[in-house]
Parts: C-alpha cells; sequence; structure tokens
C-alpha cells in the first residue's frame, strides 16, 4: 500500500512538472520568443529510427511523402495516414543522400558530391537508375533539389561554396530533355542582402550574414522559391526573379536540423528534421501572413 502511495505521488509531481514546462513555453508572458514565431506547425510526425538522419523529402501523393536519409541509398515512402514506412526502394550503396525530387514515375536523388542518380519506374521492382555528374563536387556541398516540371527541369543551389561567385549561391538547372547542368543561374541567392543581417534588438537570436541551404521548393500557389537553411535554422523565400522577399527564423524547439522542403499542390508545406538529439520528423508548417 506504502508503495502505491509513493508511486502516485511520484507520477502527480512527474505530470506537474510537464505542465509547469509546457506552460512556460507556450506562454508569451514567460517566453517572449513565441512573439517573435512566425509559424504555426499544424501537425508532426516522428520518424522511425531508420529514418533519423532524413534529408530530402517529396510529396507524392496527398498521403505519400518520399524521402531520403544521407547515410543509405535508400528512397522511403512514407504514409501520412497510417504513419509508417509502406516501402522502401534500395537504388545504391551507402553514401551522402541529400535532395529528393520526384518527376511522374521517375525519381532524382542527389548526393552531396554532385552526383544526380535517375531512378525511372521506381515504385515497380525492375527500376532503372542512370547517374549523371553535375559539374559541382563535395567542397560545394548539393543538398538541394527540386523539380520544376512546368519548365522540364530540376533545380537545385550549392549548399557551401559557389565555384563561380562569393557574393551568391547560384540556383542551377538540370535539364530533364538533354540531361545537362546549365551553366549560368537561373537565380542567386544574393547573400549579402541586408535580409540575412537584420535583428530584433531584443531577439537572442542573429541571423548569419551567410546562408547554407539545404533544400529548395517551389511553391505552386504564386512560384516563388523557398530555400531552407538548417545550420542557423532559416527559410528564405524569394520571387521568380532571384528577389529576397522575406525571411523567417526556425527556432530550435520545433526545428533541431531542418533538412527538407516540400509543397502539395494546394500549397500546404511540409519540412523535415533530422533526429538532432531527439527524433526525426516531418512537420506541416503554416507560414503566419503577418
Amino acid at each position: 500500500m506504502r508503495e502505491n502511495i509513493i508511486a502516485f505521488w511520484i507520477i502527480t509531481g512527474v505530470l506537474a512538472l510537464v505542465g509547469i514546462m509546457w506552460y512556460a513555453l507556450e506562454n508569451p508572458a514567460i517566453n517572449p520568443r513565441l512573439d517573435k514565431v512566425t509559424y504555426t506547425i499544424i501537425h508532426k510526425w516522428d520518424m522511425p529510427n531508420e529514418l533519423n538522419e532524413i534529408s530530402g523529402i517529396s510529396l507524392i501523393s496527398d498521403t505519400k511523402i518520399a524521402c531520403v536519409q544521407d547515410e543509405e541509398g535508400i528512397i522511403f515512402i512514407y504514409n501520412l495516414t497510417t504513419e509508417e514506412v509502406e516501402k522502401k526502394v534500395n537504388f545504391s550503396r551507402s553514401g551522402d543522400y541529400e535532395g529528393l525530387a520526384v518527376v511522374d514515375s521517375t525519381a532524382y536523388v542527389m548526393e552531396s558530391s554532385g552526383k544526380l542518380f535517375e531512378i525511372a519506374n521506381f515504385y515497380n521492382p525492375n527500376f532503372e537508375i542512370t547517374e549523371y555528374q553535375t559539374p559541382f563536387s563535395g567542397k560545394n556541398n548539393i543538398e538541394s533539389l527540386v523539380a520544376d516540371s512546368i519548365n522540364n527541369r530540376l533545380l537545385f543551389t550549392v549548399k557551401d561554396k559557389d565555384p563561380y561567385s562569393d557574393v551568391y549561391k547560384g540556383i542551377y538547372a538540370f535539364n530533364l530533355e538533354t540531361k545537362k547542368t546549365e551553366s549560368t543561374p537561373i537565380a542567386k541567392i544574393p547573400i549579402n542582402d541586408p535580409i540575412f543581417n537584420t535583428k530584433d534588438k531584443k531577439d537572442d537570436k542573429k541571423k548569419s550574414s551567410n546562408f547554407y541551404p539545404s533544400d529548395i521548393a517551389l511553391n505552386p500557389k504564386d512560384g516563388n522559391f523557398y530555400i531552407l537553411e538548417g545550420k542557423n535554422g532559416q527559410l528564405l523565400i524569394m520571387d521568380k526573379n532571384g528577389k529576397p522577399i522575406k525571411i523567417h527564423t526556425l527556432y530550435k524547439e520545433s526545428f533541431p536540423q531542418a533538412e527538407g522542403i516540400t509543397f502539395a499542390a494546394d500549397g500546404t508545406m511540409y519540412i523535415s528534421n533530422e533526429g538532432k538529439n531527439g527524433t526525426a520528423n516531418i512537420l506541416e508548417v503554416e507560414l503566419n501572413e503577418k
């Protein structure tokens, strides 16, 4: 009987502590940072251990997201409804796989070395693989990939140093007809733009004057670029001409290491987080209009 009473008070104490911590984190009066948050987490899916290193993602239906993780040459099909991995496509040996895009029945995976894998009929057991080496290498560090179906091309940008400039990081196109990378960027991320240096005097998070893209997406509603950075936790929005529109700070509480971004046709946005000191996840995120 005595043991039951002790157990009861221990459980009660733990629940009370969790409640106090939740109140502190979710109360703007106690946690002023909440006033600065410019997004709302609509839904969260915790990933299984095999996707703890999740990187690129691509929505392939209303309920399914294709994912890669940066250590194994596998495409994982994750079902948002059942919350389970329902299929795996082994396309290569271990490597550093970062970007993912799907065009019809063909999946494309970008390795950080700049090597692009084309997996035709990837849902079919008899899929075919073709490899293409872009003009970039590991020192440029390519982590992004998105399909620009309207223009029949894939787009990606460099994470580290652009080989052609110190003042921008180019968004480059891989032509799906010629299977060649265009040498001139279709847009440029101006890393010295003042948008990267803005900082609220009361904010304790300083935005970096540099920018390290971990993924890129196109918003189907307006065609704008959404460029994700996991290193400093930021989401840059640029218009079709490459003009920065807005940058959102992604706080570590919700985005410990943002690695991938994808959109549904209706503009619903999903962001993946690597399991840095925790469990990897995919978040449905809505940006505030203010």
